[in-house]
């Protein structure tokens, strides 16, 4: 590998504490690859991460869980992934031992290590990962855009979890990055229409093929999915839903929410979850390589490392302006 034994990282260290640091530069073990990042893209829950900590992740951590890069250095149990090869990488780490791995839920593992919260993440020079979560890129795949490998992949479950989108009317919450990729795909998956609800004009006008709106929205919809960390957000999809409708909860919400299972009873509603994904990798990989001009236009900015905490702001506070923000590297 290259001979350097440090590197540049931004480090959890505390509420509200991300600290740019030099540390090693990690080592592979026998079923890992050592990858010299070249872009991470920030992730909401990111920002959750550094603002609340509600995963419980044990400081200092590196952060960073969506990257892209060149793997450098290989484990001794590493055949397929030589030193050199483009790289994108999934960062849920399942154990493949537990109950639910077996039980083919891997995504939903008992035991599940993840860049970034138990394991050093992406934001930084160099990230190791376990050699079965990376999946070797194209050369025209540019490496901002593959580093949405796993964001596109978690947006396909929820497309997976809302069961049949084909000729259905489809409203999603959230003008985000997530509701952004998740509208794309409710199109592609052949859906009648798709209505995005969000605030923020910018971000609403990046959403190809879509209705939009500023208000709760009255239409009765057959799938409704919460692309958005806001416990009100999931009255206003129930709200919507026509009768035998699904709901789908994609986004994180902490605090309990208040909810009226009369109306759930009487219009027999569905309510489930999108977690992770089951077995997305690959499909979000040919998303990414078959159609990588479709998606270019999600990452707004592109900003050197050095910059990063420019990143931070574009990605916290300008949403008029930013929608996905890539940290470059070299």
């Amino acid at each position: 590998m290259e001979e350097k034994s440090s590197m540049e990282a931004l480090q959890l260290q505390g509420i509200n504490q991300l600290v740019q640091v030099r540390v090693p530069v990690p080592r592979p073990k026998a079923n890992e690859v050592l990858i010299r990042t070249q872009a991470a893209t920030i992730c909401t829950s990111d920002l959750h991460d550094l603002r609340k900590n509600p995963f419980g992740i044990q400081y200092p951590r590196i952060m960073g869980h969506e990257g892209a890069g060149i793997i450098v250095e290989c484990g001794a149990d590493v055949r397929d992934l030589p030193p050199g090869t483009r790289v994108a990488a999934h960062p849920v780490i399942p154990c493949l031992k537990c109950e639910e791995c077996l039980r083919g839920y891997d995504h939903l593992c008992l035991n599940m290590s993840h860049l970034g919260i138990d394991k050093d993440g992406c934001f930084a020079e160099y990230f190791v990962l376990r050699a079965d979560r990376v999946r070797a890129i194209p050369d025209h795949l540019p490496f901002a855009l593959a580093a949405l490998l796993e964001p596109v992949a978690v947006c396909l479950q929820a497309i997976s979890r809302a069961v049949e989108v084909r000729g259905k009317k489809v409203l999603i919450v959230g003008d985000g990055p997530f509701g952004n990729i998740i509208a794309r795909l409710a199109n592609r998956a052949g859906a009648a229409s798709v209505m995005v609800s969000g605030r923020e004009p910018f971000r609403l006008s990046r959403i190809p093929g879509v209705q939009i709106s500023y208000d709760p929205p009255v239409d009765s919809f057959d799938i409704a999915i919460l692309a958005v960390s806001a416990a009100a957000a999931v009255n206003t999809c129930l709200e919507s839903l026509r009768p035998r409708g699904r709901l789908v909860i994609f986004s994180t919400i902490n605090e309990p929410v208040s909810l009226s299972l009369f109306k759930l009873h009487v219009k027999e509603l569905e309510m489930v979850g999108a977690c992770n994904d089951e077995h997305q990798i690959e499909a979000s990989l040919a998303y990414l390589t078959q159609e990588t001009e479709a998606f270019q236009d999600i990452i707004t900015h592109q900003i050197p490392f050095a910059h990063w905490q420019d990143a931070f702001v574009l990605a916290a506070d300008k949403h008029d302006e930013a929608l996905k923000i890539a940290i470059t590297f070299n």
